[in-house]
Parts: structure tokens; C-alpha cells; sequence
């Protein structure tokens, strides 16, 4: 299923953002998304929207995550989608695997925990499982 821009801004305005710490699941961030400019814009060689859909979903796939969540940062550029710069991995994976499996994405860190602090809409999900802040900076 494909979303729309207008309706998860309507969303995001109900959970508080900019305000509030906020996110996108997988699904809601990368389905229908064909802007370019959504994610990981600040780097040197900037991989496809769909390099980046790609190597997230096949983590979810081989039930290495249980969760990918993306970070809202900006609402308004680009102005065709929702941007963000920051993706948080939730599962099972160890940090050298998660390092291994998306390189070619070139995230300038990832990182343990929640390094914008929980975000109010993060959903239930498995307290025990490891939790990573992947961004591009």
C-alpha cells in the first residue's frame, strides 16, 4: 500500500512533530517513495531511494530486524516527500552485520540505543532485541 504525503502530514501534526521526537515505519516512509532527495542527501555518492528500500527491507526479510523505523527531520524539503536522515534498526543483528549488510548505503554512523531519545510513536516491540541509530549526516 502506498501513502500519500498529505496524509501522514496529518499524522505527524497529531503526534506533535516538530515538537515531539516522531517516526516512519518502513512501510510508510519507503512505499510509493520515489524522491530521491528523501534520505541520505548529505553524502559523497548518494545510493537510489530504492538502494536504500532495498537493502532495509531484505533485513526485515531474513528476520534480521523486526522493525526499521524512520526519523522525521524535515517535512517541507523535500517538497515532494518526507525527509529524514536518520533510520533506527531494531532486531536481533549484531552491529557488525548490521555495518556489513548495509555499506553500500554509506551511513556516516550507526550507533547503539536511541541517540534522539525514544521517539513517541516507536510502537510495542521487543525491549530485549538491539536497537541502532543508523544516519547520515
Amino acid at each position: 500500500m502506498a501513502f500519500n504525503k498529505e496524509e501522514l502530514l496529518k499524522r505527524l501534526d497529531t503526534l506533535g512533530f516538530p515538537q515531539t521526537e516522531v517516526v516512519l515505519t518502513f512501510e510508510e516512509f519507503f512505499e510509493g517513495n520515489e524522491c530521491e532527495t528523501s534520505i541520505g542527501v548529505n553524502i559523497a555518492w548518494k545510493p537510489s531511494i530504492a538502494e536504500f528500500r532495498d537493502a532495509f527491507k531484505k533485513l526485515l526479510n531474513d528476520k534480521l530486524a523486526d522493525k526499521i523505523l524512520v526519523r522525521i527531520v524535515d517535512i517541507e524539503d523535500p517538497e515532494e516527500w518526507i525527509f529524514s536522515d536518520t533510520v533506527y534498526v531494531i532486531g536481533d543483528i549484531n552491529i557488525a552485520q548490521l555495518e556489513d549488510r548495509i555499506k553500500k548505503l554509506s551511513p556516516d554512523n550507526i550507533n547503539k540505543g536511541w541517540i534522539y531519545g525514544e521517539p513517541i510513536n516507536a510502537g510495542e516491540y521487543d525491549k530485549s532485541k538491539n536497537i541502532y541509530t543508523v544516519f547520515w549526516d
